[in-house]
């Protein structure tokens, strides 16, 4: 099947779910974003964010296993003695990534977002703001609903009313003007129920990993921290058959027996695709018809052609382009 004939093809109404960590964001940003500043991942978090110093006034008497910033925190959170370094830890954090913004060019969060359908979803355990910002300067154009599992930092939330909307807006029912939400949690207290913002996220994301038909997990690691959320994504899997058809990208730079042993339990029958970068994605090769380009050769027996997102820097560009694959997907929903 060539490339126009996979587009003009009827549309599938299979969903697609995009599953974001922090390495998504080191990608679109390796040299930092555009203020410079470096988008940090958990290895070198505290030393990017220059916690350190505050963590020093605690003494912790910190065992070999213990060193990173997630098992810091959740032993900081465990004192009330240092509740108040605990505070200004958590303050460093939300300012450092409030202060993170995208550059006027086009980056990785806007193709990966233009290159979806309504039908599909992001899901991201970033508190960066990449993935929100996009979202608001693409929304022209028909895109994937996007979740937040850990908060956002451009999220607000109303705890009277259980709103939420952008951080420096006001509430609709109240006028009040939406606080912070939730970012950081101890390891020992991973409960995504107490806040009502997060618990409807999980929720979501919950029903939308029953129902997808092909997962893209990119750039997160699965730490053993989120132990309980990487099982309660791969129940939700699950609840949608035994996923003997499915196929599961994973877009990373780890080694295949490390991405094999991590996300194998995904796909019983090994339909998983390994690649180390976006550019290389289902995502990128078939913008707007990933579900499609594996649905048409299992069912018609022959490979489709790619039509790739353009190498571009230039948002205006990247968003003709697909502004021209929606008047067609119009034409054929007529």
């Amino acid at each position: 099947m060539t490339a126009k004939e996979l587009i003009d093809a009827p549309l599938d109404q299979h969903s697609h779910v995009v599953l974001l960590g922090a390495g998504a964001s080191r990608a679109a940003f390796p040299d930092g974003d555009a203020s410079g500043l470096l988008v940090p991942v958990m290895r070198d978090f505290a030393q990017t964010l220059g916690l350190q110093p505050i963590i020093d006034k605690a003494h912790l008497d910190l065992e070999p296993g213990e060193q990173n910033f997630e098992c810091i925190y959740d032993r900081l959170a465990s004192n009330q003695e240092h509740a108040s370094i605990k505070g200004e830890i958590e303050r460093t954090v939300r300012d450092y990534f409030s202060a993170l913004s995208l550059p006027v060019r086009a980056t990785i969060y806007d193709s990966l977002l233009l290159a979806l359908r309504p039908k599909d979803a992001v899901a991201t355990f970033n508190w960066d703001p990449f993935l929100f910002d996009a979202h608001r300067r693409n929304c022209g154009i028909p895109l994937p609903q996007i979740l937040f599992l850990h908060g956002c930092v451009r999220i607000g939330v109303c705890r009277g009313c259980e709103k939420t909307g952008p951080r420096n807006e006001q509430c609709p029912e109240c006028s009040q003007q939406f606080s912070d939400g939730p970012l950081l949690y101890p390891i020992r207290h991973k409960n995504y129920s107490d806040d009502p913002y997060i618990r409807e996220s999980w929720d979501a994301v919950k029903s939308l990993f029953k129902q997808a038909f092909t997962l893209t997990i990119f750039g997160y690691g699965a730490p053993e921290s989120d132990e309980d959320a990487k099982s309660l994504l791969m129940d939700s899997w699950f609840q949608g058959g035994t996923r003997e058809v499915e196929t599961i990208e994973i877009i990373d730079t780890a080694d295949s027996t490390c991405l094999h042993s991590r996300w194998s339990p995904f796909t019983p029958t090994l339909h998983y695709d390994p690649v180390r970068c976006f550019e290389q994605s289902r995502i990128a090769r078939w913008p707007r018809r990933s579900t499609e380009s594996l649905l048409h050769p299992m069912s018609k027996g022959v490979v489709c052609g790619a039509f790739p997102l353009p190498k571009t820097d230039s948002l205006p560009k990247l968003q003709d382009y697909v502004s021209r694959l929606i008047q067609k997907e119009n034409t054929i929903s007529l």
